[in-house]
């Protein structure tokens, strides 16, 4: 076989693509169909209920999510703990590091005061 001979069978094939038989076709179409997740009707709820949130996620939600519901809770902590740890509390507890240290003085770090318990 030449080559013309050739181009022309490729060209006549080219020509008449071969088309699916209709048995071909139905078998295709039956398994796609199979294959189709059931659709809702409309009017109908959902097979499943939504689950109920707990009341931390219920809270978490209200403030727009985990992250910044640990966010402000994080600035809660630290404002109670500036609130209740007033200067001059610690003043007590860094009194000795930046007083008046001479020479062989001993540094004091846990004064007998009990620094936390006092009000201010």
């Amino acid at each position: 076989m030449q080559d013309k001979d050739l181009e022309a069978l490729l060209a006549q094939a080219a020509k008449q693509p071969p088309q699916p038989s209709a048995g071909l076709m139905d078998r295709v179409l039956a398994d796609a169909l199979a294959l189709q997740p059931a659709g809702l009707t409309v009017g109908h709820p959902p097979a499943r209920a939504p689950q109920p949130l707990g009341v931390l996620a219920r809270l978490a939600a209200l403030f727009g999510g985990a992250p910044v519901l640990a966010g402000v809770c994080s600035a809660a902590v630290a404002g109670v703990a500036l609130g209740y740890l007033n200067p001059e509390s610690m003043d007590m507890l860094t009194g000795g590091l930046a007083g008046d240290v001479t020479g062989a003085e001993t540094i004091d770090l846990f004064p007998s005061t009990d620094f936390l318990a006092t009000e201010g």
